[in-house]
């Protein structure tokens, strides 16, 4: 997988901006506020049709524009393609894949594999567990298309129940009962998908992590639900048994909307107990395990958007960095080129208030 050209038009701050791409490091360099990290956000939206840094897809559009336009050029197994988003400021969106329109967003997420790491992806191992399911299930989705469906019916049966659960009037406890039946299917796939990837990192983290530190830092991860290997008809009897507390606290107390990981160094829970250096460490392991997961599975090389490391990482880690992505094609952006200027297969960008120089 390779990207070839990104073209935008109205996206954030670029009025209408065409980059062409380096099939090794792309470094974009610039101050604060430039546009560099526009630039992953917009390869991110072409591989997910949405934004990862504002709850309204609107937001993205220029101010001075009524519509966005992404288009992006790549090459996978040696086939040129060409995928297009388009967004207006009445929210309608339209997605082609070489000229021809995408009624499905299931059919497009992670056609173009990706690996983002981000200063906020500190929370994944230092906030709340939400964020941890968010990590979890876009590394799924981006492996499974089906997980993506079958989260998607979970969400919307577990919305109409709550919405049932808020209104007294509305009640109806055999009605509740079918939703659980529905939930319990679509809980039992995308529990056994969480583990079976969370094991997965863990296995890849594990040598990642000890190359990172020498050896002084073993990794553990740990999946916590209620319905690990459990089957369906535990799983409906499970969620029955709490529908007098659902209706209780009118919203619904069991499910996989509260299950957590928790990540461990030398046995000792990081979100807790950990380091800052050991939370950036420990995210980086999890970002190249995931590179490593997406590689075997897709069969192709994902990109890796790489935004502002160079603040997140100390000289060891970002060398070690380097070394590890330098025949691969990333997206780098920094400040500074300070401290890896000296690294091979880098093409450098200049980034200037929306523009590239």
């Amino acid at each position: 997988m390779l990207i070839k050209r990104l073209l935008l038009e109205g996206f954030r701050n670029y009025i209408n901006e065409e980059i062409k791409f380096d099939n090794k490091i792309n470094l974009f360099v610039g101050d604060n506020a430039q546009g560099k990290t526009n630039i992953i956000e917009s390869i991110y939206v072409c591989s997910y049709a949405k934004t990862y840094r504002t709850q309204k897809d609107i937001d993205t559009i220029n101010f001075d524009k009524d519509y966005y336009r992404i288009t992006m050029e790549y090459e996978v197994d040696g086939e040129n393609n060409k995928q297009e988003i388009f967004l207006d400021r009445r929210g309608r969106k339209q997605i082609k894949i070489n000229d021809v329109k995408v009624t499905k967003i299931s059919d497009i997420v992670a056609n173009i594999p990706i690996v983002i790491f981000s200063p906020d992806d500190i929370n994944i191992v230092k906030g709340s567990p939400q964020e941890r399911r968010k990590f979890i299930d876009l590394i799924c989705c981006s492996l499974s298309k089906s997980y993506l469906i079958h989260l998607q019916e979970y969400n919307k049966y577990l919305k109409i129940k709550n919405n049932m659960l808020k209104d007294d009037e509305k009640r109806d406890i055999e009605y509740i009962k079918i939703l659980n039946e529905n939930m319990s299917k679509h809980i039992v796939v995308i529990s056994n998908f969480r583990k079976r990837v969370i094991l997965e990192l863990e296995r890849k983290g594990k040598i990642i992590q000890g190359e990172l530190t020498n050896k002084a830092e073993e990794l553990k991860l740990e999946y916590v639900s209620d319905f690990i290997d459990k089957t369906e008809e535990e799983v409906l009897n499970n969620l029955n048994e709490h529908i007098n507390i659902d209706l209780m606290r009118k919203s619904t107390v069991k499910g996989i909307q509260k299950d957590d990981i928790l990540f461990y160094i030398n046995d000792k829970d990081v979100e807790k107990y950990g380091s800052q250096g050991q939370a950036r460490t420990v995210l980086l392991t999890m970002r190249l395990a995931n590179f490593e997961i997406l590689k075997e599975v897709k069969k192709t090389e994902p990109i890796l958007l790489l935004d502002d490391i160079m603040s997140e990482l100390d000289k060891n880690r970002v060398a070690y960095l380097f070394n590890y992505i330098k025949n691969y094609q990333s997206v780098i952006t920094t400040t500074d080129v300070e401290g890896i200027k000296d690294f091979e297969n880098i093409k450098v960008n200049k980034i200037l208030a929306g523009s590239l120089k």
